[in-house]
């Protein structure tokens, strides 16, 4: 079969199969198109950074679809036929500014401009998707994209000003036609998307990509490979949870299978099929909330709505977030809570037999799967007498899991339940899916107040909330519970006291609003005139470069730490030849390889732990590759082994305890004498404040390049403190610092958190390209960035 091929800008790009089938197209459109205007940073598809827009036809659909994804979890091979918009794309200094560059940059929605470009393009898929908006429409479309600097208030004005009710002034609405159509390069018109309607059966680098165009292909493939490890693709979200779990022998794209784009609907339920996207699912739920039996298709449509964001719904569906459900027990599925409180089953069909069965969502997850796909979730029609509510509970009101979630399903008459309810409750435990006791307890009930007490003691006494360093606390979790059940029965009230009638409404969230005002002074201009910032068109077209935008220079080499996964020890050995066993991997340096290893800066001891790791994650080494992603992936097989691990001290408490005490009694202030005055105050107040270590979450995660040139080293850092980069990077060559030539071009976000941390960075680089000769460029992915990097420290002050 031929290789893959696509648009990106309306240039035709067509792509070899030597490269790996987990290849993102985040890593395709920077490291092999170079359109580095499209950025990167959690890989998880939660921050936004990296949002680009997409074209094509689906085969449920007669008409082009565009809209906005999260191009880090987009595979590359699933981008066949498709046309991709990038933020340079559609505008540039060049060709003109796009209008929705142009606003953003008018009201001052950029500052370290980081995150603009996906802000840009996330905004292009919408009004794509829905050309006449409310503020109320881009409100809920920014749920997924992040920004550390600005504030969001500049940013959803200068979106809002393309609405048509928002009270903005400057708002304009954007013709139709100004959003631009890529043309095709064989035809010479718009894409009618009729490159992606073919198979594809490619021998990738490791691994086989399939693309089966019907049920009768995918079970054709799914049985010719059926002792192979197998992965079925369509979002591809799942992997921003869960990173390690293949690799895999065979990927099958499910985005062509026509029959699980399918809709059907019956005067007793709903089908959808599996393929249905989470956005297609909101639709189509909204278009049913008014028939009768199908009023809760509203609840569940408020649901989803503050399901991942706006751009996972896009690219995710229905049966890969019931999937993940199914693999992970133990993660907080909103799709499957709402579903199965609902009654919902799933079609199941086998590839060995041909053969189709329809099963409850609680029984699905006890399927064998093997050989097996998800093709349909079917929705029942309720009876009128049913009260259908759920509810989401998280840390922020978008983009979050759910610390719990729950759904309700209560057949009721005059405050009696009539017949069994069901209560399904996310988030508990792996276990915990039906409040079974509270269930039976409430069935054919009279809801009197002791009738409404017992089910609260029944329902606190069945609930068991597992214990994690990721979770709320199980009392939080249980009293959360216990209050949802509260919040469902008080509504079944008939008539309640005015001052608990609120308790049995969900918050209604208004659009956001503010307004500025400042006064300008014509005598004292340029003084007190609110002016854009000269370089926010650039940051808005995605032109301004940041370090890991800058070229790949010739024979460059993309490096990685090697960490410790230990939090106190010592280290036996350091073996690396598992990852200089891999084609393309070259290089490793630890402590070993440098003359002085040592800083004389207290916060910074060392550059690499030699004898003792101070704690999990710090920096052993530094491995080099061809490329970032084999860098990555390398670091990861350097086998680390300890002669002795010790329990880590994670708290002041602790240290405290041990008497590890870190003081600076330079800052010592003493005036007067305290004990005396205590004898003649009349009351004394005293108590402790404690604040807990903080992430400063920079957009750009940190990231130096370092480039041997004829007299020393030339240094991109990312930094805040260049002098300190430049002094660290000397040492561990054993170099003056003026052999050390530092360049900071732009930094992606620091908050203090590049001030002292980039040394780390630098140094390792600049020993990295010091030692081969070639050019290091040394990015770490978040992950590494949390885990290596120091925090803002955590404090306890104790007063009197």
């Amino acid at each position: 079969m031929t290789d893959i091929s696509f648009l990106i800008n309306g240039k035709e790009h067509i792509v070899p199969r030597n490269l790996p089938a987990t290849t993102s197209l985040n890593e395709y459109l920077r490291e092999r198109a170079g359109l580095t205007g499209t950025k990167v940073m959690c890989r998880e598809a939660g921050c936004g950074c990296c949002a680009v827009t997409v074209t094509h036809l689906p085969p449920d659909s007669e008409t082009m679809k565009t809209y906005s994804v999260q191009s880090c979890l987009t595979p590359l091979y699933a981008v066949d036929g498709w046309q991709i918009s990038t933020v340079e794309g559609i505008g540039n200094q060049s060709d003109g500014f796009h209008p929705i560059q142009e606003r953003i940059a008018k009201f001052n929605g950029t500052q370290c401009g980081y995150c603009t470009p996906g802000m840009v393009m996330n905004m292009y898929g919408l009004l794509h998707q829905k050309p006449h908006i409310t503020a109320q429409d881009v409100e809920d479309n920014f749920d997924g994209n992040i920004c550390r600097c600005t504030g969001y208030r500049p940013i959803l004005d200068a979106m809002k000003s393309f609405t048509e009710d928002a009270n903005i002034p400057g708002r304009k609405t954007i013709d139709i036609e100004d959003l631009n159509k890529n043309l095709c390069p064989k035809t010479g018109e718009t894409c009618s998307g009729s490159c992606s309607g073919r198979s594809l059966d490619l021998e990738l680098d490791g691994a086989r990509w399939s693309r089966p165009t019907s049920v009768a292909e995918l079970a054709k493939v799914m049985q010719t490979n059926k002792t192979k490890k197998t992965r079925l693709v369509f979002g591809n979200t799942s992997t921003g949870i869960y990173k390690n779990e293949g690799p895999f022998d065979v990927y099958v794209d499910l985005h062509r299978v026509k029959e699980l784009f399918s809709y059907e609907t019956s005067q007793t339920s709903v089908r959808f099929g599996a393929a249905t996207t989470l956005t297609q699912f909101l639709e189509r739920l909204k278009s049913h909330q008014e028939n009768p039996g199908f009023k809760y298709f509203s609840h569940i449509h408020k649901h989803i709505k503050v399901v991942a964001n706006s751009m996972v719904r896009n690219s995710g569906s229905i049966a890969g977030n019931l999937m993940i459900k199914r693999q992970h027990k133990d993660f907080p599925s909103d799709i499957f809570t709402t579903l199965e409180a609902a009654g919902a089953e799933v079609e199941i069909f086998d590839t060995a037999t041909s053969k189709k069965q329809c099963v409850s969502l609680l029984d699905f997850l006890k399927v064998n799967m093997s050989c097996k796909v998800l093709t349909a979730v079917i929705l029942p029609k309720l009876a009128d007498n049913v009260v259908y509510r759920s509810f989401k509970i998280t840390p922020r009101w978008q983009n979050a899991h759910a610390y719990v979630n729950a759904a309700f399903k209560i057949p009721v008459k005059e405050q009696a339940i009539q017949g069994k309810p069901s209560i399904v409750l996310g988030g508990i435990s792996a276990d915990t899916i039906h409040a079974t006791k509270t269930e039976a307890f409430l069935t054919n009930k009279n809801l009197t107040l002791t009738v409404v007490k017992e089910a609260f003691s029944i329902l606190r006494d069945e609930l068991a909330p597992t214990e994690g360093p990721l979770e709320s606390s199980p009392k939080y979790r249980k009293d959360v519970a216990s209050g949802l059940l509260y919040k469902v029965l008080l509504g079944l009230c008939n008539s309640k006291n005015a001052k608990l009638q609120s308790g049995s409404e969900n918050f209604h969230r208004p659009v956001s609003s503010g307004l500025q005002t400042y006064q300008e002074m014509a005598s004292e201009f340029p003084l007190k005139k609110a002016l854009p910032k000269m370089t926010a068109p650039l940051q808005a077209s995605g032109e301004a470069i940041f370090v890991n935008d800058m070229p790949k220079f010739q024979h460059e080499l993309f490096a990685a730490f090697v960490i410790a996964d230990e939090g106190s020890a010592t280290i036996a050995s350091i073996d690396a030849s598992p990852a200089l066993a891999i084609p393309g991997v070259t290089h490793f340096y630890s402590a070993k390889d440098t003359k002085c290893n040592e800083f004389s800066n207290p916060l910074l001891p060392w550059l690499f732990a030699s004898k003792e790791v101070m704690y999990n994650g710090e920096p052993l080494g530094i491995i080099l590759a061809e490329t970032s992603a084999l860098a990555m992936e390398a670091a990861k097989k350097v086998k680390v082994t300890y002669s002795e691990v010790r329990p880590p001290i994670l708290t002041i408490e602790d240290s405290l305890a041990k008497g590890k005490e870190f003081v600076d009694r330079r800052k010592t202030i003493v005036i007067g004498n305290p004990d005396d005055a205590w004898k003649s105050v009349e009351q004394i107040v005293e108590g402790t404040v404690s604040m807990g270590s903080q992430y400063h979450f920079y957009m750009e995660t940190q990231v130096c390049l370092a480039v041997p040139s004829e007299d020393g080293i030339d240094l991109y850092a990312a930094t805040q403190n260049s002098d300190l980069c430049q002094h660290a990077a000397s040492i561990v060559i054993d170099k003056p610092m003026n052999y050390v030539n530092i360049t900071v071009p732009r930094v992606g976000g620091g908050f203090g958190g590049k001030s002292t941390d980039t040394t780390t960075l630098a140094s390792a680089a600049s020993l990295a390209a010091y030692l081969s000769k070639r050019p290091v460029r040394l990015s770490i992915d978040l992950s590494t960035n949390i885990r290596s990097l120091a925090k803002r420290p955590p404090y306890k002050a104790t007063y009197k």
